[in-house]
């Protein structure tokens, strides 16, 4: 489990903006330290329909990513566009630091999972990422630990590997199942996929 002393992200899935009031209230009740990241969801399906340019699909489906952060501030939890804990949920909006920092390729093998392991590498922190799955499903079935190489699409392909090369740990639950995230906020063992090792 993480420790309750310290800072964590949270990545929100675009595929849970249905149960986005639920997810909201969970974490802000949770009074635990962290920087909540969205996934770009439905907003960021509209970029994909379309025949734009690498850059311009990347720089767009972050601001997909803001959109869907507004979405989930309008259950009661702050925003923020700046990379840093303070003390309390809050949610990040990425697309102006990232249009600054410009850190990842422009690719749709980078999407929201990356972007917040990214963040997880520049905060130092361990990474929560919410789905819609209870485990990651691989070709040989469900998996509670991400290896090196195993191939799966519950991640975007440049997600494994980044994770590997900078060394980064976390979690992937069912961010759907209220007592499940409710229970690894309080520190409890829940059904989930590690990927990087546990503390």
């Amino acid at each position: 489990m993480f420790p309750q002393d310290h800072g964590f992200i949270i990545k929100v899935g675009g595929s849970l903006i249905d149960h986005a009031p639920m997810i909201a209230r969970t974490i802000w009740e949770s009074k635990r330290n962290v920087l909540i990241i969205p996934g770009g969801g439905i907003f960021a399906d509209l970029v994909r329909k379309w025949e734009v340019s690498d850059s311009a699909a990347h720089f767009m489906a972050i601001a997909a990513m803001d959109q869907y952060g507004w979405f989930l501030s309008s259950y009661g939890l702050p925003v923020t566009t700046a990379p840093r804990f303070e003390g309390h949920p809050v949610i990040f909006l990425p697309y102006q630091d990232l249009m600054r920092t410009d850190p990842l390729a422009h690719s749709w093998d980078v999407t929201s999972d990356t972007i917040s392991a990214y963040y997880a590498h520049v905060m130092g922190a361990p990474l929560l990422i919410l789905k819609s799955v209870d485990y990651i499903h691989t070709p040989d079935g469900d998996v509670s630990m991400v290896r090196p190489g195993i191939e799966t699409n519950d991640l975007d392909p440049a997600f494994i590997s980044y994770v590997e090369r900078h060394h980064l740990y976390g979690f992937i639950m069912r961010g759907s199942d209220r007592a499940r995230l409710v229970g690894f906020l309080r520190g409890e063992e829940v059904p989930g996929t590690w990927f990087g090792g546990t503390l």
